[in-house]
C-alpha cells in the first residue's frame, strides 16, 4: 500500500513537470515563437519556381509556387517496398484475444465467450521516411520534408511489388484506415493470435502537381522555415491565402495548448496530495 501510493505521488511529479515543460512551450510559441514567423513572412518574398533564383533572396523567407517533383521515393525499409510519396509512416496493428470487444454476445461462439474474440488492435507507428523532392528549381532540404505533413492513408499500393516482397493488399472497410498490406502466408488460412498488417500514412502530393511551399531559400534549396505550420500546399495560392492557410497557428490551437498543459499540471497536484 505504502509503494502504491509512492508510485502514484511518482506519478504526480511527474505530471508536473511534464505540465510545467508543455506551458513554457505553449508560452514561448505564443510570445516569442509567433511573432517571430508573423513578422518573417511579413516581409517573405513571393517568387514562382519556374523562374531563375535569384541570390538576393537567400536567408529570407520566401512564398514558392510551382510544380512539385517525387525525384526519389520513400522507402521502407523493414518491409522492403517503395511508395511514390515523399514522406512515408507505416503503422502496424497485431491480432489479440480481448475479452472486451465490441461484437454483441448473441453472436459470440461458445470459445469467444470463453477465451475471448480475435481482433486488430494496438496500432504502433514507426518514424516517417522521406524521399526527395524538388518544386520548379528549387530542390527541398531534409528539415522541409521532415515538416511536410502526413495527411492521406496509402491506398495505391503496387500489386506486383507487393507479391516480391511477400504482401497482400487486404483492404478491411470496418476501421477508418481501410487500406491495409499483410503477410501473404496469412491471406490463405483464418487469422491466428499475434498475426500481423500495416497501415500507411503519406503525404498527398504527386509529381506534376501545382503547389505552394513556405520556406527559407539557400541557394537552390528550399528549407524549413520555423514556425510555420503548413510548409507545403496543393494548387497556386496568392500571398494572402498562402500565409492564411500555412502561417501560425490559429488562437484556438493556442488556447489548446495552454489549457492542456494547466491539465496536466493540475492532475500532477491532485495525485501527490490526494
Amino acid at each position: 500500500m505504502k509503494f502504491m501510493k509512492i508510485l502514484k505521488k511518482a506519478g504526480g511529479v511527474l505530471l508536473v513537470i511534464i505540465g510545467i515543460f508543455f506551458f513554457v512551450s505553449a508560452l514561448k510559441m505564443i510570445f516569442v515563437d509567433n511573432p517571430k514567423t508573423k513578422a518573417a513572412l511579413k516581409d517573405a518574398v513571393y517568387v514562382d519556381a519556374a523562374d531563375t533564383i535569384d541570390p538576393e533572396n537567400d536567408g529570407k523567407t520566401v512564398i514558392v509556387c510551382g510544380t512539385f517533383e517525387l525525384t526519389e521515393p520513400a522507402h521502407d525499409d523493414e518491409l522492403g517496398l517503395d511508395f511514390d510519396s515523399i514522406r512515408i509512416s507505416s503503422s502496424k496493428q497485431t491480432m489479440k484475444l480481448t475479452k472486451s470487444s465490441s461484437k454483441k454476445k448473441e453472436a459470440m461462439t461458445d470459445d469467444e465467450k470463453k477465451y475471448g474474440v480475435l481482433e486488430w488492435n494496438s496500432s504502433f507507428s514507426s518514424m516517417p521516411v522521406s524521399g526527395q523532392g524538388k518544386i520548379g528549381n528549387y530542390a527541398l532540404s531534409q528539415d522541409f520534408i521532415d515538416d511536410i505533413m502526413l495527411t492521406k492513408t496509402w491506398e495505391d499500393y503496387d500489386k506486383a511489388a507487393l507479391s516480391s516482397a511477400g504482401y497482400t493488399y487486404v483492404p478491411d472497410n470496418t476501421y477508418t484506415q481501410k487500406h491495409f498490406i499483410e503477410p501473404s502466408n496469412q491471406t490463405t488460412r483464418s487469422h491466428k493470435e499475434y498475426d500481423v498488417r500495416y497501415y500507411y500514412s503519406a503525404a498527398d502530393f504527386e509529381t506534376g502537381q501545382t503547389v505552394t511551399a513556405i520556406g527559407i531559400q539557400d541557394g537552390q534549396t528550399l528549407k524549413s522555415a520555423p514556425g510555420i505550420t503548413k510548409n507545403l500546399m496543393k494548387n497556386k495560392l496568392d500571398r494572402d491565402e498562402a500565409i492564411k492557410q500555412g502561417g501560425t497557428p490559429g488562437v484556438g490551437a493556442q488556447i489548446f495548448s495552454v489549457v492542456s498543459s494547466l491539465l496536466l499540471i493540475l492532475g500532477g497536484f491532485l495525485l501527490i496530495i490526494l
